[in-house]
């Protein structure tokens, strides 16, 4: 992103903006390579009756037990990296709030906190929930301030029943069996936000205008 504005000028929304895509493809990747960087392997799968004889050796328990704490160490340090260029990058759009901006931020801030509920520790959780709460709220309340002081008495109100709506959940959701389809849908919008998120950045990059340009 800095490479960005140094080299063509471009705003920091435009820079967060460029940044955001590689920021979420590579979130995507990350329990994969903690995997690979911790030093587990999985075997390949047999094609043939004989290699089904191979590598059926067991692993010492030990061993096992270190990798996959180094696993953990490394998802929970790679999801904190990526929540906090993802906190850059919703603070970068946050600085011009307009339509774009303020699509591509929401698409990410929602990407964060759909991800993070899928996670099982603790800390990995928390790493993905809070930048995209902290960019929610900024975009939101940027917003605001463009439209004056009936802009920003209406964030406030809407701040304050978001506030109620999340505070009635936590005291209701915890410990309840949840149906199948209803997570089963947050990976659908999760996944449609991820893909959103593309074309959204590149109306902040001013790509489309250009196109109509050249075209005439």
């Amino acid at each position: 992103g800095a490479v960005l504005m140094l080299t063509t000028d471009a705003g920091p929304d435009r820079a967060a903006a460029a940044v955001a895509v590689p920021a979420v493809v590579f979130g995507a990747f990350v329990p994969m390579l903690s995997f690979s960087l911790s030093g587990l392997r999985l075997p390949p799968l047999p094609t043939n009756a004989d290699q089904l004889q191979e590598g059926i050796e067991p692993y010492p328990s030990g061993e096992i037990t270190a990798r996959t704490t180094a696993t953990d160490r490394w998802m929970t340090g790679l999801y904190a990296a990526v929540g906090v260029i993802c906190a850059a990058c919703l603070a970068g759009l946050a600085h011009h709030p307009r339509t774009p901006q303020l699509l591509t931020g929401g698409l990410l801030a929602l990407v964060l906190l759909l991800h993070g509920r899928n996670l099982g520790n603790a800390w990995q959780r928390l790493a993905l929930v809070l930048p995209g709460a902290f960019g929610a709220v900024l975009l939101f309340v940027c917003a605001a301030r463009r439209h004056g002081a009936d802009g920003q008495l209406g964030a406030v109100a809407a701040l304050l029943a978001v506030a109620v709506a999340v505070t009635v959940v936590s005291w209701t959701v915890p410990g309840r069996r949840l149906l199948p389809h209803w997570g089963r849908a947050g990976d659908l919008v999760q996944s449609a936000a991820a893909i959103g998120v593309l074309p959204s950045v590149l109306w902040v990059l001013d790509v489309y205008s250009d196109l109509r340009g050249i075209k005439g």
